[in-house]
């Protein structure tokens, strides 16, 4: 088993690509069942929750298959760097620092987790 392996950044970036491009597929897929089924905010909410666990675990999956040591390592940082992106995004969109600190912890918490199992399962 090869133990050295390389860290290239442009895998996280690909990687974190392709984990945006099924956020903004899913986001979309479930603004449209929003608008059919006329769902409550905790419903939407829940939904979303559901497509940063589905879009992370793919990245952490990607990301374990790639670096094949230390996958459980690699899954979680591919979160945290998920969540940072999101973060600032949110930030740089008017989100500010005064949201809800709860939900910010419960994002960066399915992140990390969606990741981890992800790159576990890889």
């Amino acid at each position: 088993m090869d133990t050295n392996i390389s860290v290239n950044p442009i895998r996280f970036v690909k990687t974190l690509l392709i984990s945006y491009a099924v956020t903004v597929v899913l986001l979309f897929l479930f603004a449209l069942i929003l608008y059919k089924m006329k769902l409550s905010g905790a419903q939407a909410s829940m939904g979303v929750t559901v497509i940063y666990l589905i879009s992370c675990g793919l990245g952490g999956f990607i990301t374990g298959k790639q670096m094949r040591t230390r996958r459980l390592l690699w899954g979680l940082l591919s979160g945290a760097l998920y969540f940072t992106i999101l973060f600032m995004l949110s930030m740089l969109s008017g989100g500010g620092l005064s949201a809800d600190l709860k939900n910010m912890f419960t994002v960066l918490g399915t992140c990390l987790a969606g990741s981890a199992a992800g790159a576990i399962i890889s």
